[in-house]
């Protein structure tokens, strides 16, 4: 009895249910509501996703339109499919395997309607009829018997077989063995006039190889898309002794126009059964004709070119992976260098800034710049965005920010410098948060204006307060959006232990594993709880303190957002001056 397994699932560590499947004429519908014979318990899943149905003694499984596709072998379904045993069923993230009692192979092979009739040795037809010159083959088959294949082939066939085999074992890169499949194909089929390995490259075919015998022919030498889509889509392998007479194959133009006489086609298979390109080797002479025995050992070449193609792309993924990383890595540290590498040192205050990114690069950024009149801006920004995109744009922000600040001594104006600047600079559909607070430490004094980022806060010691000191009404459009935006400024006073607090929304945002959000309760929290020796009183502990808490909520679980925290505060009377040994910033890689 036919049974769907479920083999892969969220949070699943053991043996997953296995259903046996109704030939009663009922379908099993899959889907996330409880009344279906299949539940799939995920809010992603379509309330009735797909349905399994029995027709003819086959089964099928069917799309019932669902809002995120059912995928079959890595391929997306847009009509009934006919399953096969250990076809592997994927909605959304629950994978399931179909399995059913292999039907014993037929020695003799068997053609679709399609293609015309089977070459039956005990056949009694005019031989002369169109249709009896084509010969399929399942290609499928032929993988689970090569032995059966073999048999009988010629000596010196079976030793350039073994050949193929050495050399297709060979690490090499995807041309290279391309190329190798075609010249030893072309050492074994004498007879052949032309060789195509045809690829399929976003739903084209693609000829990535292609070998004549006559150099000159190569330039104008093209393969029949008829054939080739035919065995691809039907995955089998095709045999005639001239298929410009050919019935199975139709009035295809290309045949005639390419003038193929006899011709072999075989399918590529990947490693989940799905069609990655095929192999046509053909003939422009009415006198050379390929044999069942020919077609039969190209599909042996087919089935190890297959697994040898496969081998090839997984070594040149994995090496443009590993350069890919390394490329990231260094563009991780290029991103380091463009935040500050100390903090500043200002007599009488404490500065604390902390970043951790949720990918290797990211696009929160934070900086101190010292002004010519002795002020000192902190910027915190924010890239819409996360990643490669994110940083590369967080570069041109650092740049940008540090020369609107010190050549616009106004604030408001520096701000708006810098967002139309952005703009002009080609910042595409993109934006940029950012909140920038300007301390006078002579005053004491602290400009704030805030971009669309989420509101400062001020913490004060003596009554463990923590409050926005900036209006969501007083908050501007974030940087990148209007150009000549005003913004508008606030200043406040800081008091003998006070400290400022801004920070991304990767904090607020911070989920635990139970999917609970850090939010600004946790912030709240985390600060008026203070540490067990008292309330915080400076700036770093305060910062460290909100870091710390925003990891173990996570517990583990990967950042869904870049991470940052800027604090500065000015001290209490009776605490050390940290101005010959202020703090580092700590950067937290991405694990």
């Amino acid at each position: 009895m036919p049974t769907l397994k479920l083999i892969k699932a969220p949070g699943m560590t053991g043996p997953g249910q296995t259903y046996q499947l109704s030939n009663n004429g009922h379908e099993m519908v899959m889907g996330r509501e409880e009344v279906c014979q299949i539940v799939v318990p995920n809010h992603a899943v379509s309330r009735k996703h797909a349905r399994i149905f029995h027709d003819h003694g086959h089964y099928y499984i069917e799309d019932l339109k669902s809002r995120n596709k059912t995928i079959v072998n890595n391929r997306e379904i847009t009509e009934p499919w006919l399953l096969k045993h250990e076809d592997r069923i994927k909605i959304c993230d629950f994978q399931y395997l179909y399995q059913d009692d292999p039907k014993p192979v037929s020695t003799q092979p068997k053609i679709p309607v399609e293609f015309g009739r089977n070459l039956d040795p005990n056949d009694t037809h005019d031989s002369d009829a169109p249709s009896e010159t084509s010969s399929i083959e399942h290609v499928l088959q032929a993988k689970g018997s090569e032995a059966d294949l073999i048999l009988g082939q010629p000596s010196d066939k079976l030793r350039a077989l073994l050949d193929i085999s050495v050399s297709l074992s060979k690490p090499a890169d995807l041309e290279s063995l391309l190329n190798a499949i075609a010249d030893t194909s072309f050492g074994v089929f004498r007879q052949a006039d032309r060789c195509f390995i045809i690829m399929a490259e976003d739903k084209r075919l693609v000829a990535k190889v292609t070998k004549t015998r006559r150099k000159a022919d190569t330039d104008t030498a093209s393969f029949s898309k008829t054939i080739v889509r035919k065995c691809m889509e039907s995955q089998t392998a095709y045999l005639s002794e001239d298929a410009s007479s050919d019935s199975a194959m139709g009035a295809a133009q290309s045949i005639a126009e390419f003038r193929i006489r006899s011709v072999m086609c075989v399918p590529l298979l990947g490693s989940d059964g799905t069609s990655i390109g095929a192999m046509q080797l053909d003939t422009q002479d009415r006198g050379k004709k390929f044999k069942q025995d020919d077609l039969k050992l190209l599909m042996i070449v087919a089935n190890l070119a297959g697994v040898a193609i496969e081998k090839a792309r997984l070594h040149e993924s994995t090496l443009l992976r590993e350069k890919l990383q390394n490329e990231i890595e260094i563009a991780r540290k290029v991103q380091l260098d463009f935040l500050p590498r100390e903090m500043p040192k200002i007599p009488g205050y404490e500065y604390f800034a902390a970043y951790s990114a949720a990918q290797t690069v990211g696009g929160d950024y934070y900086t101190f710049i010292e002004l010519p009149d002795g002020r000192i801006a902190a910027l915190l920004g924010d890239v819409a965005g996360k990643g490669v995109p994110a940083a590369l744009l967080m570069a041109k922000l650092s740049a940008e920010a540090r020369y609107c600040m010190l050549t616009q001594p106004d604030v408001p104006k520096a701000i708006q410098n810098l967002s139309d600047s952005l703009i002009r600079g080609g910042i595409g559909d993109r934006f940029v948060t950012m909140a920038a607070m300007v301390l006078n430490p002579k005053t004491h004094r602290v400009t704030i204006v805030n971009a669309g980022h989420l509101n400062p806060m001020r913490y004060r010691v003596g009554d463990r307060s923590l409050v926005e000191v900036i209006s969501n009404e007083q908050s501007g459009l974030a940087l990148g959006i209007v150009e000549g935006y005003p913004y508008e400024l606030i200043e406040i006073d800081l008091q003998p232990g006070d400290t400022l607090l801004t920070f991304t929304d990767g904090v607020t945002d911070a989920m635990s594993p139970q999917d609970v959000m850090f939010n600004y309760d946790g912030i709240t929290a985390t600060i008026s709880r203070g540490t067990p020796r008292g309330p915080l009183t400076r700036p770093k502990a305060l910062g460290d303190q909100l870091f710390n808490a925003v990891r173990k909520h996570a517990n583990g679980r990967p950042q869904n957002d870049d991470i940052a925290i800027v604090a500065f505060g000015r001290l209490g009377p009776d605490e050390d001056d940290p101005a010959d040994t202020a703090p580092q910033p700590k950067y937290v890689a991405k694990s």
